[in-house]
């Protein structure tokens, strides 16, 4: 007698799928960011307790109705459960996994009372494909909620809950309304159960495939993001406030606006390093970066140039709103110490300002500007702020001479 390939041998081969794909991923887990490693961890957990499931549906007819039916089914339940959790992780959607867990208890206890209590084959397979529908539809929800950035790879796994959502509520609906038009047969090939199975084996490995990619994805992402940023304050590094810089130079003269630049220096940084050692350099440049940033508004940007030297954009701003900014941002250093340990530092900052004019060409020709302002700041003593040329201290503007 040849080999047959019918619903039973279908689940088998799903399960083994599934399955494999779950212990892939568990072998390359560490091969995404460590931000993952939670999403990852339940996605696993679906992926090696939906087979359990499956096969135990398989083995009906030789093992009892508790196994086959029973556990089978609340398997089942608590793998889309995680599946629903580990993508609610991934893209920081509220959790309420008390909601998934009240699904998957119901899940059980109408597996109990109508498979054992009291055997009702239509209620107990429509109740629990409707509960299969919701957690599946929960994961759906967090890829498809408002707000959430979609991208191909999404689209393949929400996609494919989707699909598992309408089939579940079809075969569910069926069996609770309909009950005289299906069939009660487990195996038998009618199209509720080869759409029911067919989805719950493909389910799994085409969301596994898709979640992979949403994974790589998110690597990708994050390793760009990473090689834009300064590794010690999380601002912009010099390459990429370059590049932002341009743009918004290219912005403002597009449409006829001001824009403003200034380069703040830390003073005597290197007697900070020599004295205290370069551990309380790095808190001193994290707390100049903070106090840079409360100086200023949310759409200016801020970036690192090197050492201690920082360069602010400031869209939309003239000289006299970059220059009550900048003595801001001056005051904020010179009147409140660091706290750096146990030490109390006063450390105060020179400021350079230039403000975008018809010779800047290039974000270069700017940043030269904002910096020989800087340079004439820290040779009039420190502590200053220049605008090409003029300082603008406590006792106000005043005139190099």
């Amino acid at each position: 007698m040849g080999w047959q390939f019918d619903i039973r041998t279908a689940l088998f081969l799903g399960a083994f799928l599934t399955l494999l794909i779950g212990l892939l991923l568990f072998a390359v887990r560490r091969q995404f960011a460590a931000a993952l490693e939670p999403s990852l961890r339940w996605w696993i957990v679906a992926t090696l307790v939906h087979p359990a499931g499956f096969l135990l549906i398989g083995l009906r007819a030789f093992v009892s109705d508790w196994w086959s039916t029973v556990l089978s089914n609340t398997l089942i339940g608590v793998s889309f459960a995680a599946f629903a959790i580990s993508l609610r992780l991934f893209n920081g959607s509220p959790q309420r996994r008390m909601r998934l867990y009240a699904l998957v208890a119901a899940t059980a206890a109408i597996s109990v009372w109508y498979s054992i209590i009291d055997p009702n084959e239509a209620l107990r397979i429509g109740a629990t494909s409707m509960l299969f529908a919701l957690l599946l539809g929960s994961s759906a929800r967090s890829i498809y909620r408002r707000g959430q950035e979609r991208t191909v790879t999404g689209h393949i796994t929400g996609g494919m809950f989707l699909v598992g959502t309408a089939v579940m509520a079809w075969r569910g609906l069926f069996y609770l309304f309909f009950p005289e038009t299906v069939s009660y047969e487990a195996f038998s090939a009618n199209p509720l159960q080869m759409a029911a199975y067919t989805a719950g084996g493909l389910l799994p490995v085409v969301s596994t495939i898709g979640f992979l990619l949403m994974c790589t994805e998110f690597n990708q992402r994050e390793l760009a993001r990473a090689a834009s940023l300064d590794y010690l304050t999380g601002i912009c590094n010099r390459r990429a406030i370059e590049d932002l810089a341009s743009r918004s130079i290219a912005a403002a003269r597009r449409h006829g606006i001001p824009m403003a630049m200034m380069i703040v220096d830390v003073d005597h940084f290197k007697r900070i390093n020599d004295e205290f050692g370069h551990q309380a350099g790095d808190v001193a440049l994290v707390e100049t970066v903070k106090r840079i940033r409360e100086s200023l508004r949310s759409e200016d940007l801020v970036g690192r140039l090197g050492g201690e030297e920082f360069v602010a954009i400031m869209p939309s701003t003239d000289a006299a709103s970059a220059l009550a900014a900048a003595e801001r941002m001056r005051q904020s250093f010179a009147d409140s110490p660091m706290h750096i340990g146990d030490r109390e530092l006063l450390i105060t900052v020179s400021i350079g300002v230039a403000v975008l004019d018809a010779q800047d060409q290039m974000y270069s020709h700017l940043l030269r500007r904002a910096d020989r302002a800087m340079y004439a700041a820290k040779t009039a003593g420190r502590n200053k702020v220049m605008l090409d040329g003029s300082p603008l201290t406590a006792g106000g503007l005043n005139s190099l001479g």
